[in-house]
């Protein structure tokens, strides 16, 4: 219990005097009352509803484009986010202030690309998909410098989420910027080679640690960074990648098969187009020496040939083969620096093609991604051959072999069996150029050889079955090359595919023998005459054949190891030829590319070649009759397509009459009567009176 004396103290303590003490300030009573007071003031933001402003351009929400710049840098994420969409409904409402706008809405937006929140960063990327496509290329041109920073910095963020939406605004710029973004391939391929290495560089040099970042990322979005490093590299290497032409392989004798980059290096086969000389171009027989001629140094002035810019013709050439040399090398080492990740991609997918069902998943498209990629590496690092020395590619090469020709045991949609024909095409396409490697290489492994030929021997087997051409097993002797048996063509060979596929044919032919070499070339015939009228590969086909014919009565080195004069084919060619009328006819107007193609076969067979002799040219002419106009008892006379014909296919067809020998009466009345229909320009009116002279 508490003592005595300390309840007492306690009772004392509510009765104690305060003593005051010397210096120090009287305290306040105990019932005194504070009356002192604090004053802050108060700011309410401006309502902008309640503005006057019916002298500016507003959205629909009363706010001008900088009031929507402002709020474009505010802290809250919603305030962002309708700051975009605020964005877009003004220029939707105004689009006349784009063009004179476009500096501040790109720097003030721009910098959302690596906002924290995906809703905003999808708000930015749908505004700069309808505003940046509509604008002119030289108004664009200065901002995309700005956008590539903020990509780039993107793409290399910590989150994920930031990293996959970068690569969308660089599809973006790839899509309506290709030349401007292609620039900054130094500062781009960098950023996707960290995206997409498995290995990164170790304390000590080696590539052994495991990227976290490539762990981290799901199939969808490597996916989305793979679809976007391939159409970037689509668009740098586009330069040295010729599309305009399905046939660009055999624009002339001196193909990517023959010809090399270097600028020391001079084409002994010209192209016919390059006949004729012009003053300021150098003469295509220069390197025969012929004359004491000056290499491509100087024009027929003996000046170097300027540009109205000041820029002389070989300082053009000269940086342009420069700049062709570093896309090269780039690519290279794109290659050096991507396979890794590409071939364990491939390893992880490749286990599909073991399914008795395939479908178009996720792992087939990584499979798609991985060969487009490789593709295009592979095209622009290697224009000729793949040497025996690239240990990548041919080691990739054997991976495929594995499961080659993809989906031959497996039923699969219709979208699946058009997946893994472009797959099987590509994958000859590489042992296309791995043999043609290998043919150049004197020196190689006969093991590597053997099994080089094995894998050339199974891509043409493929190109045959693409083609609707199964080889008979028979035994060898004569025409044994020629005897096929006809299968159902698949309906996933489109125009596309079938172009892909003739580049295969073609490297084919040049790296094997002549009896593969023929066994292509009636494949090719083949599917001439059993594809669609007027589907466009027939015309591709028409004219993958004639060019086929020019180079081998050129006697050019580009013509592979295929020899036309052996009579079997040859007879097969002559047959392929006469039955180019009937082919026309049975075209009339419904494929005129393709009855272009057929008359400029006609007029080149005529005029440079001599694949048909006196017989051949009269039934040629029989045939070409019908094309005019015949007499059909009962019916009178019945015309045929050739007044329903552009003049300048009227033109073509004449000029290959003229070319005949000697010119039937039976045809000359043919032409005569459709002389009301055929165009009045001087230049046929001329052409017409030589073939009736």
């Amino acid at each position: 219990m508490p003592k005595a004396s300390k309840k007492q103290q306690r009772k004392a303590e509510d009765f104690k005097k305060v003593k005051l003490k010397v210096g120090k300030k009287k305290a306040p009573p105990l019932n005194a009352t504070d009356t002192s007071f604090t004053s802050k003031s108060i700011v309410l933001a401006e309502q902008s509803i309640t503005v006057d402003k019916s002298s500016e351009l507003t959205n629909s929400r009363n706010l001008t484009l900088k009031d929507l710049l402002s709020q474009l840098r505010h802290y809250s994420t919603p305030i962002r986010k309708d700051a975009v969409a605020g964005l877009a409904d003004l220029l939707a409402r105004y689009p006349e202030i784009v063009r004179a706008e476009l500096g501040p809405i790109i720097e003030g937006s721009v910098r959302l690309i690596v906002d924290n929140d995906p809703a905003v960063r999808r708000a930015l990327l749908k505004l700069y998909s309808s505003l940046l496509p509509g604008l002119p290329p030289r108004d664009l041109a200065p901002f995309v410098p700005l956008i590539v920073i903020f990509a780039c910095s993107a793409m290399t963020h910590i989150l994920d989420d930031i990293r996959a939406d970068a690569v969308r605004f660089l599809d973006l710029l790839s899509e309506i910027a290709p030349r401007s973004v292609s620039q900054f391939a130094s500062k781009i391929l960098p950023n996707f080679y960290s995206l997409l290495e498995t290995n990164t560089p170790s304390s000590d040099g080696s590539r052994a640690s495991i990227n976290s970042r490539t762990t981290l990322l799901t199939l969808g979005n490597r996916l989305s960074i793979m679809r976007s490093c391939y159409n970037y590299l689509s668009v740098y290497t586009s330069p040295l990648m010729q599309t305009s032409d399905p046939l660009w392989f055999m624009a002339s004798p001196s193909s990517a098969l023959t010809a090399t980059s270097t600028a020391a290096h001079i084409n002994l086969n010209c192209s016919m187009s390059h006949l004729y000389f012009h003053p300021n171009d150098p003469a295509p027989f220069a390197a025969l020496n012929l004359f004491d001629e000056t290499v491509g140094a100087r024009s027929s002035f003996g000046k170097d040939s300027t540009s109205e810019d000041g820029q002389s013709h070989n300082d053009a050439v000269s940086g342009t083969v420069d700049a062709h040399a570093e896309i090269r090398t780039r690519c290279k080492e794109a290659l050096a620096r991507l396979f890794p990740f590409l071939q364990a991609a491939w390893v992880e997918s490749a286990t599909i093609f073991s399914q008795s069902q395939l479908s178009s998943d996720q792992s087939l498209k990584l499979c798609v991604f991985v060969l487009q990629i490789l593709q295009t590496l592979w095209r622009t690092a290697y224009a000729e051959f793949i040497p025996l020395g690239e240990s990548n590619l041919v080691g990739f090469l054997r991976r495929c072999m594995v499961h080659f020709p993809f989906g031959s045991g497996s039923i699969g949609d219709s979208e699946a069996e058009e997946v893994l024909l472009l797959l099987n095409i590509r994958v000859s396409e590489l042992i296309a150029m791995v043999h043609l490697g290998a043919a150049q290489s004197g020196s190689a492994d006969p093991a590597t050889m053997a099994e080089v030929s094995k894998w050339s021997k199974r891509a043409v087997k493929f190109a045959q079955m693409a083609m609707g051409v199964k080889p008979k097993r028979q035994s060898v002797g004569a025409g044994s090359s020629q005897r096929v048996e006809q299968v159902a063509v698949g309906a996933s060979l489109g125009h596309e595919s079938f172009a892909e596929l003739l580049l295969v044919v073609w490297q084919l032919m040049h790296g094997l023998g002549q009896k593969d070499a023929e066994q292509l070339l009636v494949a090719v015939m083949h599917y001439a005459g059993s594809c669609q009228l007027a589907s466009p590969s027939k015309a591709l086909c028409v004219r993958f054949l004639s060019k086929i014919i020019e180079l081998q009565w050129s006697r050019s080195p580009a013509g592979g190891a295929l020899d036309l004069a052996k009579l079997q084919l040859s007879d097969m060619v002559t047959g392929w030829a006469l039955g180019l009328p009937k082919l026309m006819w049975q075209l009339r107007d419904r494929n005129l590319a393709a009855s272009t193609a057929a008359a400029e076969a006609l007029r080149l067979i005529g005029q440079r070649t001599r694949l048909l002799d006196a017989a051949a040219s009269d039934t040629l002419q029989a045939s070409l009759v019908t094309l005019f106009c015949v007499s059909v008892p009962g019916k009178g006379t019945v015309f045929g397509p050739f007044r329903q014909y552009p003049s300048t296919l009227q033109r073509t067809v004449l000029e290959a009459v003229s070319y005949c020998p000697r010119r039937s009466e039976k045809l000359s009345l043919a032409i005569r009567a459709c002389l009301p229909e055929i165009t009045s320009a001087a230049s046929i009116g001329a052409l017409v009176e030589e073939i009736l002279a």
